[in-house]
């Protein structure tokens, strides 16, 4: 990898001396944070090489990273893959990522929202989604990718502790919900590595976690979105039976319902959280 960049920054990773004990230090000079918009940025190479090796970037690799921030994960992305396409909202620091891009001639920086870019035939082909994401707006920019998953081989976030453990949990887990069950019905959701909060400048209040999601064709929809929007039915009130939810978010008669439960096996009183993401798929399709 070119240290070029990262010497211009002033980041350092950890020592390799022997003798020595580890210590991390970074410094990102002339940037001014902003909390609004949950700005941390990675402060530690080794974790920058591990977040490219964990989504298994390579030469052949068209990737799209969304938050491009002070640039240290662009300019690995951009070192491994052949091409990049960066997503960064705030304009302040286009003078700090043209320093990468000056480097990258595979590299194309982007300054805007990307909630509101029009992502639809971003590649020729494949690509993969790598990004170190705020925490307030990660389920939002999930659920638009989501749109685009025929296109998308690998996604891989860095999101708060907490949400990546709900991503990946399973039914009978408190955290298993909307979320899960949606991701898990159409890709192989993996709970990958903790990162501890002193790895970003500043730092965040709570642990991180690298979350991969790889798109899978395990079952069969007829249609999606529908598939969404029964979901977010059955979980609309925990503390109801799943019956109950369905019955008052989507119209369906209580009678007809138990008939399809008698046939998969369900217990009347089985609650949304209770329901495995293979049962909610057979709910689904014969309803």
């Amino acid at each position: 990898m070119r240290d070029e960049y990262f010497e211009e920054i002033k980041i350092k990773g950890y020592s390799k001396k022997k003798g020595i004990k580890k210590e991390k230090t970074s410094t990102f000079d002339d940037i001014d944070f902003k909390k609004s918009l949950g700005q941390n940025f990675i402060s530690d190479k080794n974790l920058l090489n591990s977040i490219a090796d964990i989504a298994e970037v390579s030469k052949n690799d068209s990737v799209l990273e969304i938050g491009a921030g002070a640039g240290t994960l662009t300019a690995v992305l951009a070192t491994r893959a052949k091409e990049v396409i960066s997503f960064e909202i705030d304009k302040n620091l286009q003078p700090v990522l043209e320093k990468v891009s000056s480097l990258y001639k595979n590299l194309d920086l982007r300054f805007m929202d990307f909630m509101q870019a029009d992502i639809a035939n971003l590649f020729k082909g494949k690509y993969k989604v790598v990004a170190n994401i705020p925490y307030y707006i990660t389920t939002p920019i999930i659920f638009k990718l989501l749109n685009f998953k025929d296109e998308i081989s690998l996604m891989l976030f860095m999101v708060q502790k907490e949400v990546a453990e709900r991503f990946a949990s399973k039914e009978g887990n408190k955290m298993y919900g909307i979320t899960s069950v949606i991701l898990q019905a159409i890709a192989d959701v993996s709970y990958e590595k903790t990162v501890k909060k002193e790895c970003f400048t500043p730092h965040p209040k709570v642990d991180s976690a690298l979350i991969k999601i790889k798109f899978h064709n395990k079952y069969k929809f007829e249609n999606f979105e529908n598939f969404k929007t029964f979901i977010h039915a059955s979980f609309a009130m925990r503390r109801k039976t799943l019956i109950n939810n369905l019955m008052a978010k989507l119209n369906l008669n209580r009678e007809d319902l138990m008939k399809i439960f008698d046939k998969l096996g369900f217990a009347y009183t089985v609650r949304p959280e209770d329901l495995s993401v293979d049962q909610f798929v057979k709910l689904y399709n014969n309803l």
